[in-house]
């Protein structure tokens, strides 16, 4: 894990840069990223590197760093996510429909070689029943650089694990080029404790098995294990590797949080710890709001973290699909300019653990 001190020191020198000096730091990291990615599959010395290339590559996309919602449905309750507690509220829960894909495949054009994350604020991926077909139409458009997806991998079943297979292998599959697996610690109990379903005997088989299917294609495709644990708990990751990637497929890498993140609205849990709240004074919009997700519902919101849209609170919200961009990118200037020019902070960002300044 980089030290918070690294990530703000990075943050700063970056958030000096011209656009067209991140957009150069972005193609040179995305470029040391796949020769260290060769290296580790030979030495797993190289991992903090690797997680210092997706911290400036993800930096450097800024706002060109798109959050695709594909379904916000969950087959979890996670204890560290608001969706059990959206649950309880008139949010409409589903899969993004094919016409609302088609409308915001057409906003790519206001990017220059976006940064797609398909990255449900609540929800998982692979419970689209035509994901691996939304996420190539998003491959296919010119504006998309890079692409990355995240997954419980609850659904990772036979297959979803064919259909991964056989999108790697299109013509843009390599522009797909990590996926995070988010699981809950190395153990069934700990995984019940945080996920609050019975299935980590089921993960660590499709994980398992994907990897080796990975191998014996001769795919090389990045693979983030980002574990999550609860309070006093730190990541074995030979004990992590050997439950996960018994084939030992070459490009696996491995992350913790032992840590969440919070804010003054968010139920706590007395399972986990949070990550504390460095600044006390917030004269800055954060960086996040310059990240844009399209909804599964269609709306299309100012956030990049899990808790930018909190139960019943619509505050980051820019528009729906069929507004102008326009109009959303005015909406997303008011944001901004309240924030530092009123100090009116919206009520997901106040107290928020995860602001960076802009």
């Amino acid at each position: 894990m980089l030290g918070r001190k690294v990530k703000t020191a990075l943050d700063l020198f970056l958030g000096k840069m011209p656009e067209f000096v991140l957009q150069l730091f972005a193609k040179i990291f995305s470029y040391f990223k796949k020769i260290l990615s060769k290296k580790y599959a030979k030495s797993r010395r190289y991992s903090r590197l690797l997680r210092l290339c997706d911290f400036v590559i993800t930096r450097c996309n800024g706002n060109r760093f798109i959050e695709y919602e594909l379904s916000n449905i969950c087959n979890a309750q996670c204890v560290f996510c608001p969706y059990p507690d959206m649950l309880r509220t008139e949010k409409k829960f589903m899969h993004m429909p094919k016409d609302v894909m088609e409308s915001n495949l057409k906003k790519l054009s206001h990017f220059n070689s976006a940064m797609l994350s398909f990255t449900p604020t609540t929800g998982d991926t692979l419970l689209h029943p035509e994901w691996d077909e939304y996420i190539q139409s998003a491959l296919e458009s010119k504006y998309v650089h890079r692409a990355t997806m995240f997954t419980n991998a609850i659904k990772l079943d036979e297959e979803n694990r064919e259909k991964f297979i056989n999108l790697l292998k299109t013509k843009n599959g390599n522009k797909l080029s990590e996926i995070y697996f988010s699981l809950g610690g190395l153990d069934a109990v700990t995984y019940k404790a945080l996920y609050k379903v019975d299935r980590f005997d089921l993960v660590v088989s499709n994980i398992a098995i994907f990897l080796e299917q990975l191998k014996k294609e001769g795919l090389t495709m990045g693979i983030h294990i980002h574990v999550k644990l609860l309070k006093g708990q730190t990541l074995d990751a030979d004990l992590a590797s050997k439950i996960f990637n018994p084939s030992d497929y070459p490009f696996v890498y491995y992350s913790q949080s032992n840590l969440y993140f919070s804010n003054e609205q968010y139920t706590r849990n007395s399972l986990i710890d949070y990550k504390p709240d460095h600044w006390a004074i917030k004269t800055k919009a954060c960086a996040y709001l310059n990240k844009t997700r399209f909804a599964a519902d269609g709306a299309i919101w100012a956030d990049g973290c899990v808790i930018s849209e909190m139960p019943g609170d619509s505050s980051l919200k820019l528009g729906e699909n069929n507004s102008s961009w326009e109009a959303i990118e005015s909406k997303r200037k008011l944001l901004i300019g309240n924030w530092e020019e009123k100090q009116e902070i919206p009520l997901p960002c106040r107290a928020c653990t995860m602001y960076r300044p802009r």
